[in-house]
This record gives C-alpha cells, sequence and structure tokens, in this order.
C-alpha cells in the first residue's frame, strides 16, 4: 500500500515573510544601478563615444554641459570668449621709465576676479563720494570693494552708517567710545557714543583708483 505524500501547507505567515525580502532586494537594485547602464536608444541625453573626440572643439580642451540661469548667458558667454579674468603677472621688478617686459620674460598667470575678490558671496562694490579719505589714497570716484565677512579692528578703513547716514572711515575702538576718523585734516572725526547707532557693513579690502 502506497502512503500517499503530505503536501506541508503554506501558511500566510511564511508568504509575509518572503515578500519584504524580495521587497528589499528589489529596492536596493533600483537604489543602486549606476546611470552608465542606461544605453536606451530612445535616451537623448546619454551619449557614448559620439560626436568629435574629446578636447578638439572650439576651446582645445574637454568640455562639459551645465544648466545656467537665461538672464546670465550673454555674461557667461562673454566671460568665456575673454578666457575669464586671468592676465599676466610678470615676475621682474619694473622701475619707471623701463621698457615693458617682452614676451619671453617670466610670469605667472593672475586671476584677478580671486585677487580682488576672494569672498564673492560676502563682498559688494561702493562708489566713494567726498575726499575726507584722500590721505589714505581713496578719492572721489573711486570704487570699494568691502567685504562683510571681515571682522573689523582697530585701523580698519570701513563703510559704516551712522543713526542711517553712510561714511567710509578708519575705525577706532577705545575703552569709552568708538570713533571714525577721516584721512584729510579738514574733515572732524566722528565720535559714536551715547545713543548714536553705528552699523559697521564691512571692512574694505581694495580700491579700484583710474590714474
Amino acid at each position: 500500500m502506497t502512503a500517499n505524500k503530505r503536501t506541508k501547507p503554506t501558511s500566510a505567515a511564511n508568504k509575509s515573510a518572503s515578500t519584504p525580502k524580495t521587497t528589499r532586494k528589489r529596492l536596493a537594485a533600483i537604489k543602486l544601478e549606476p546611470f552608465e547602464t542606461f544605453e536606451q536608444e530612445d535616451a537623448p541625453t546619454v551619449r557614448r563615444k559620439a560626436g568629435r573626440p574629446k578636447g578638439s572643439g572650439k576651446y582645445g580642451e574637454e568640455t562639459k554641459p551645465m544648466r545656467i540661469p537665461v538672464s546670465m548667458v550673454e555674461r557667461i558667454e562673454a566671460f568665456i570668449e575673454r578666457k575669464g579674468l586671468q592676465c599676466r603677472l610678470y615676475n621682474e621688478q619694473i622701475q619707471a621709465g623701463f621698457p615693458s617686459p617682452s614676451e619671453d620674460s617670466p610670469f605667472e598667470v593672475l586671476d584677478l576676479a580671486e585677487y580682488l575678490i576672494p569672498n564673492p558671496a560676502s563682498t559688494f562694490l561702493v562708489r566713494v563720494t567726498g575726499d575726507s579719505m584722500r590721505d589714505a589714497g581713496i578719492f572721489p570716484g573711486d570704487v570699494l570693494i568691502v567685504d562683510r565677512s571681515v571682522e573689523p579692528s582697530n585701523g580698519d578703513v570701513v563703510v559704516a552708517a551712522v543713526d542711517g547716514d553712510f561714511t567710509v572711515k578708519r575705525l577706532f575702538q577705545t575703552l569709552n567710545s568708538v570713533e571714525l576718523r577721516p584721512e584729510n585734516k579738514q574733515f572732524p572725526l566722528i565720535r559714536v557714543e551715547g545713543e548714536t547707532e553705528l552699523v559697521v557693513w564691512g571692512v574694505v579690502k581694495r580700491v579700484i583708483h583710474n590714474l
């Protein structure tokens, strides 16, 4: 007599226990799927070995696509055409009256943007009116590069508001008061005391002056 083989019933608990493993495995596969594996012909943004060889285009080096605001397209194109703000900085010391350096003279490349504005996010420009700071080399019409991230110290030239009125002066702090001193003897110093409100907007780091 042949005994009937009993089939072990599958419980609902076993089914539910196996489902999370499958789900986790599937989710992990989707999460870790590398971008390079998508090679469908209907995906025009994925290009492999397409076009000209790297570095053989207009700029002579490898390029990459990027998204930029429409309002900045013309400025960025002009920046690229000028090859940035890099200029030659000759290592030779040149005295007034001597000829300019030749093309064979040693030089390094200086990026004016990085040199003049090391902290773009905290920097603003302001044009000077008046000559209260002329002895410090600041004249009417000059453009000041002001950094708001710099903690002002005694002797720094600052852009400040005194009771809402803006001024450019040299900052000095004493035990009893704060003084904003001009660099022109024809102007009086400003002593901040009592209920006078002083707000320092930033420290002047550079002066752009036309000769």
